[in-house]
């Protein structure tokens, strides 16, 4: 693992410890209390109050839980942080007593992050906190099924739901079983996992909640007793993961004091939970320089055009050049495992063909190249492997000495919208890229590689059985670009978008009108018809 990123757990004993990727899904690692039975009877009743909706019983019981003194101050600390890892007005997804009733503590008695909605996972069956859920995130879910947690179903309506109307995030404790159909959508934040469709820097973010926002002194001198010493050591390493990331960080922009400190507390925190052999693995294989690749920053800036505030596009689909630079890194990265996840299969392009076709010559099928050729564009590609080749990208152009035009962007995805804006090229109401409904120009030839017959004698570029110039996905700077400089935004590849199992444009097994901006294709699995547009933005000038 010399460079993380790819959405990959490391297991390791009984704790797991995350690959160190922009944004992943945090493994999570239980750490049950041994409470009295004095506080257990606060944190029932608090529960039977949380669950009811009633905000004075909760807050009556929680100051006089406070009162009592019959809590754990390091745990309070800890939920502290996790409240302090989220933004403004969030809804958080709690997994058992630990992250969820000192949480509540702190929220009624001590005033802390009374912005935060905590719900406990199990709570979510609640009719009233499915109505809270509608009415702050706009989902409507039903969480019913017998054979699906809470939390899956959860997601599962999120992804669902684009965007998100509310910040949602997931205690670190969640299972990591349960987030990980939503992978590619959630980042860590400190000791909370934000769910987000949109990739943002979530490092920053994780920095600033530890360097302002964190109570870390009491990481560094416990003054617990023994048997709460066992259940905070523990439950501390859930800060590994976290600590990881930012010592990462740090040694890519050579803060060398910090990362040294970041490191430190990390170490004592896996010495004092039994992990320190595990926990200076994970370290010793992070590298303090940039990863090795061979693509340039150059290469990743030169095809991107402006479409927006702070956002660019691809001028085309991605090649099967690109790709294939970036599963060459890959290879001299080690990353075998990503190797293997993200390889497209080999595709019999005849076979895709009618019968009556099969047996054209290779100079008809393909007179304007083969769609394996390096300016082709890459299809049978998966959703998860374009993902995996924007964070590679991304992290290859932010690690770079070389010089560049911004300090730091995220490569992605498109949203629907964003994509269909960079489409229109700036022309209002466009049907089509160049604007209007029609898709022939005025000597009748296609404006794009759709799936047509019809003879065209006058085009430059035709066959006989092929009007528009290619059986199959033609090289991707084909035809001509709309007014932002976008190649083959219809036809030629369909392109996805982050919202799950659509994509956009129209492809060369689609007629001409799927090529409609407004049009959405949809698909479950890879397809030889669908592709990838990356989009650029701008995080720091």
């Amino acid at each position: 693992m010399k460079n993380n990123t790819c959405h990959r757990f490391l297991c390791i004993a009984a704790i797991c410890l995350p690959s160190l990727l922009p944004g992943f899904p945090l493994p999570v690692l239980h750490a049950q209390t041994s409470t009295n039975s004095s506080t257990a009877a606060f944190e029932t009743r608090l529960d039977a109050a949380a669950r009811a909706g009633d905000v004075a019983l909760c807050t009556s019981i929680c100051e006089a839980w406070y009162a009592s003194g019959q809590f754990v101050p390091g745990m309070l600390n800890w939920n502290y942080n996790a409240l302090m890892s989220v933004e403004q007005g969030a809804i958080i997804i709690t997994q058992n007593e630990n992250d969820t009733y000192p949480a509540l503590l702190l929220q009624n008695a001590l005033h802390v992050r009374k912005d935060v909605l905590i719900l406990h996972h199990l709570w979510l069956q609640e009719p009233r906190v499915q109505q809270l859920l509608n009415d702050r995130l706009h989902l409507k879910p039903d969480l019913a099924a017998r054979d699906k947690s809470n939390v899956s179903q959860l997601l599962q309506f999120a992804q669902n739901t684009m965007p998100v109307a509310a910040p949602l995030y997931f205690s670190v404790l969640v299972d990591q079983k349960e987030l990980t159909p939503a992978q590619h959508n959630l980042y860590i934040t400190g000791l909370a996992i934000k769910y987000s469709p949109k990739p943002f820097d979530n490092v920053a973010v994780l920095r600033d909640n530890y360097e302002n926002n964190f109570r870390i002194d009491y990481l560094k001198l416990n003054l617990e007793s023994a048997q709460n010493q066992a259940v905070l050591a523990r439950l501390n390493l859930n800060y590994i993961p976290a600590f990881l990331l930012l010592y990462r960080y740090y040694n890519s922009v050579n803060n060398t004091n910090a990362a040294e400190n970041i490191q430190k507390i990390a170490f004592d925190l896996a010495r004092a939970g039994d992990r320190l052999a595990a926990t200076q693995s994970l370290f010793d294989q992070i590298p303090g320089s940039a990863l090795v690749s061979e693509i340039t920053v150059k290469a990743l800036e030169k095809p991107m055009k402006k479409v927006g505030t702070q956002r660019y596009a691809s001028e085309t689909e991605l090649t099967n050049a690109q790709y294939a630079a970036f599963l060459r890194d890959l290879v001299s990265n080690k990353e075998f495992d990503q190797l293997i996840a993200c390889k497209t299969a080999k595709i019999d392009w005849r076979a895709l063909l009618p019968e009556n076709l099969r047996n054209l010559p290779d100079d008809v099928l393909f007179k304007q190249g083969h769609p394996d050729d390096p300016e082709a564009p890459v299809v049978n590609i998966s959703r998860a492997s374009a993902e995996r080749y924007c964070a590679w990208i991304t992290e290859v152009y932010n690690q770079s000495t070389a010089k560049k035009k911004f300090k730091k962007v995220v490569f992605r995805l498109p949203t629907e919208n964003e994509w269909k804006i960079a489409g229109a090229g700036g022309i209002k109401e466009a049907g089509f890229p160049w604007g209007g409904y029609y898709v022939r120009n005025s000597k009748g030839c296609y404006l794009g590689n759709y799936l047509v017959n019809e003879s065209c004698d006058t085009c430059a570029v035709h066959t006989n059985t092929c009007a528009d110039g290619g059986f199959f996905p033609v090289p991707v700077a084909s035809y001509f670009p709309n007014n932002f400089g976008l190649y083959n935004v219809s036809g030629n590849v369909a392109e996805m978008v982050q919202e799950p199992g659509i994509a956009k444009g129209g492809s060369w097994n689609h007629q001409p009108y799927k090529g409609n901006l407004s049009e959405k294709i949809h698909f479950t699995k890879p397809e030889p018809t669908i592709g990838v547009r990356v989009f650029m933005e701008v995080i720091e000038e």
